[in-house]
């Protein structure tokens, strides 16, 4: 059991040169509990995108609770990582495109290696910790892709960073140096499916706690977002 959790905490990162080894999502995937009927607004905004009625089939999507934030001081962050998961963590290099999309946000990843993934997830704009729904498909020429897309769809902009991950329980924990942007840290809570969302909100605000993260350092949106308002406002 412990061998598969740890190998989905890693299904989002892929350093080796070959493509990740993931599961294409069937629509036999079991489906996620039902929400309690007593949730905070947040929560009840979340999961109501996970039945989202624009949707004609009956697959769920696999999903986490996620809470980003800037970092002022990335060495001292990056010791309480590694003490927390008795690890120094993986570098990972990435380069991620946005493409134009009516709902949601979709992107493909560059690992950089001959290797990437095309991935597609929703999540609320908000501050603090946030159930995303996300959809991913291995691929091992990401040039042709990004070149296929970008002729269908149309390019919304371009994220590159070096990402430092930490594995701790069921959360991914990422440092990343975002090119433009400076410092920041993510944290993935990558939910099972007996779990609420308040339970997965619950484990990303006790691991924001320790590894000192306050809330006047979280923020909104993707980096994408954060580099597009940086450039309407020069």
């Amino acid at each position: 059991m412990e061998l598969c959790r740890r190998s989905a905490l890693l299904c989002g990162q892929c350093f080796l040169r070959s493509p990740p080894l993931l599961p294409a999502v069937s629509r036999s995937q079991a489906t996620f509990a039902p929400p309690r009927k007593k949730e905070s607004s947040a929560a009840k905004t979340s999961v109501d995108s996970r039945t989202d009625p624009r949707r004609n089939d009956s697959r769920v999507m696999p999903s986490n609770v996620e809470i980003k934030a800037k970092v002022s001081d990335p060495t001292s962050f990056a010791k309480k990582a590694a003490e927390l998961s008795q690890s120094e963590g993986t570098i990972i290099r990435q380069h991620d495109t946005f493409f134009n999309c009516s709902q949601g946000r979709l992107k493909l990843r560059d690992f950089m290696n001959e290797s990437g993934q095309l991935i597609f997830y929703e999540r609320p704009d908000t501050d603090g910790p946030k159930l995303s729904r996300y959809s991913i498909s291995p691929t091992n020429d990401p040039p042709s892709l990004r070149t296929v897309l970008s002729d269908a769809l149309g390019v919304k902009g371009e994220v590159r960073k070096e990402r430092r991950l930490f594995l701790i329980g069921q959360t991914r924990v990422h440092l990343d140096t975002v090119e433009g942007l400076g410092n920041y840290m993510e944290l993935e809570v990558v939910m099972r499916p007996e779990q609420t969302v308040e339970e997965g909100q619950q484990v990303a605000e006790d691991l924001m706690e320790k590894l000192g993260v306050s809330k006047e350092s979280l923020v909104t949106g993707a980096y994408m977002d954060l580099i597009l308002r940086g450039q309407k406002e020069t």
